[in-house]
């Protein structure tokens, strides 16, 4: 796997559920956010565990996304979740269309060998709360403008969604977390250290 090899297009379709958020976020007025916890009415910033070399990715915050594909990938995660490496932006300064979203998602395995994936929810939010993370340059991508907005806010939830690991419209990769790690701490800008 090359260094550019590893990312593909986001899906433009998926199931009825994938179509639901999709449609939601389509008029520009909502996010969304991928969880494993379900019933809450308003979402508090927290800060996250994040590998990313940059400090937005690390803000103590309310994350969201306009892709659904990957606020679904955040949702599916175990509580027992090991490192998932993941991305999703566009080639450039800006944000364009469907047709030039790139995705990467690659889940570890737990200790007996499968992936740990759980149902869990997406919750829909008003766009007004947040601001995208500015663009900025990836050593092997460069410029590049991720599909990634934070609320320093807390955020009140508009509506939830129930997702599954077969609502996800694209086949994740999976991956031991031991050798991630091992070769990240050798090469820290080698994402996603797959091969």
């Amino acid at each position: 796997m090359g260094e550019h090899d590893w990312h593909y297009p986001a899906p433009t379709c998926g199931d009825a559920t994938w179509t639901r958020l999709a449609e939601l976020v389509a008029g520009g007025e909502y996010l969304l956010h991928g969880s494993q916890t379900p019933g809450l009415d308003v979402l508090e910033p927290n800060a996250p565990l994040d590998f990313s070399p940059d400090a937005f990715s690390k803000a103590t915050a309310v994350f969201a996304t306009e892709d659904p594909t990957w606020a679904m990938a955040y949702a599916l995660r175990s509580p027992a979740r090991r490192r998932f490496l993941n991305a999703c932006f566009y080639r450039g300064g800006s944000a364009g269309d469907w047709s030039e979203r790139r995705i990467f998602l690659s889940y570890a395995v737990g200790d007996d060998g499968h992936p740990t994936l759980s149902p869990g929810v997406v919750y829909v939010l008003g766009r007004d709360a947040f601001t995208r993370m500015p663009s900025y340059t990836d050593p092997a991508l460069g410029l590049i403008t991720e599909c990634q907005f934070v609320s320093t806010a807390p955020v009140r939830v508009v509506t939830e969604i129930s997702v599954g690991p077969a609502n996800l419209p694209i086949e994740p990769h999976f991956h031991d977390d031991d050798v991630v790690s091992e070769r990240s701490a050798r090469r820290p800008d080698g994402f996603p250290w797959l091969d």
